[in-house]
């Protein structure tokens, strides 16, 4: 099997790691692409088997058979770019601190590999949202969620959303987060939104500070088209997709909805959301049993 592997600048004293983990590649993959500029920043430091390419060129990641990211969660969405419409699975190796996209650690990896060699897993598809128009040229996409904030700290904006053609609310608040099932229990949940399940077919709308007691997140189906224009004291606010943000006028209306796309996930056996909730985000701990 052929394996990308894609990282960024990672500090010096996780390199004994990467170079176990390169091992690790080796034994398991017939060839391992290295995205190049994260090969740029270790190459110095590495040793690297005879199966491992030193780069991975324009496309190439197109003739390997997975993607794997080094880091934590925002290095797995950064190389989201890489399997556009491809389809190709992705499984994140966590060396970061929470890791709920990046699922298996430096402990599990050799199991990890094992299992995927013997066909011993499953994908999972995970919707992701279009930002309509394209900002700055680019078509925007987003895993996790769109985010609409105040540019500045001097005053609340006004969001108003219609959903389907049809008002549905204006928000006094300091943003917006439109979240899809996997970016429910992202920045979503840090604000009060309900936690979903990734196959869920749904959007949740949760906002950011309201200043209204009568505003709570809401729940719509994912084939909803959701209309945005935004009031601010400065003309402008800031557009989040993912990790990526800009700066926007307000005079530009946005248009969210589900992509025609999906990402395709590796669930590995003994991985399941409800445990993953358990282990990483300590649901329903009880310190007194």
């Amino acid at each position: 099997m052929k394996i990308t592997l894609y990282g960024k600048s990672i500090q010096k004293a996780y390199y004994p790691i990467i170079q176990k983990i390169l091992d690790l590649l080796s034994q398991h993959a017939s060839l391992v692409y290295i995205y190049k500029p994260f090969y740029e920043a270790i190459k110095n430091d590495m040793a690297f088997p005879s199966n491992i390419c030193s780069t991975c060129g324009e496309g190439a990641e197109k003739e390997t058979d997975f993607i794997f990211t080094l880091g934590g969660d925002g290095t797995f969405l950064d190389a989201l770019d890489l399997v556009v419409h491809s389809g190709i699975p992705m499984l994140g190796v966590n060396i970061g601190r929470l890791g709920f996209l990046s699922s298996v650690n430096v402990q599990t990896l050799e199991q990890s590999l094992i299992d995927i060699k013997n066909k011993n897993y499953s994908l999972e598809k995970r919707m992701l949202l279009h930002l309509d128009p394209p900002i700055e040229g680019k078509n925007r996409w987003a895993l996790n969620d769109i985010c609409i904030q105040r540019n500045d700290t001097s005053g609340m904006i006004s969001i108003s959303v219609d959903v389907n053609d049809e008002y549905l609310n204006t928000y006094w608040c300091d943003g917006l987060i439109i979240a899809t099932p996997t970016g429910s229990t992202a920045y979503s949940l840090g604000c009060g939104g309900p936690i979903l399940m990734p196959d869920s077919e749904v959007i949740v709308l949760t906002p950011i500070a309201s200043h209204m007691l009568t505003v709570r997140p809401v729940v719509i189906p994912d084939k909803s088209c959701i209309r945005i224009k935004v009031q601010s004291r400065n003309g402008k606010f800031v557009v989040s997709s993912d990790s990526n943000s800009f700066t926007v006028n307000e005079e530009t209306a946005l248009c969210i909805s589900k992509e025609k796309f999906y990402i395709n996930l590796i669930r590995l056996p003994n991985q399941t959301f409800s445990k993953t909730l358990r282990e990483k985000l300590l649901w329903g701990l009880d310190k007194r049993n």
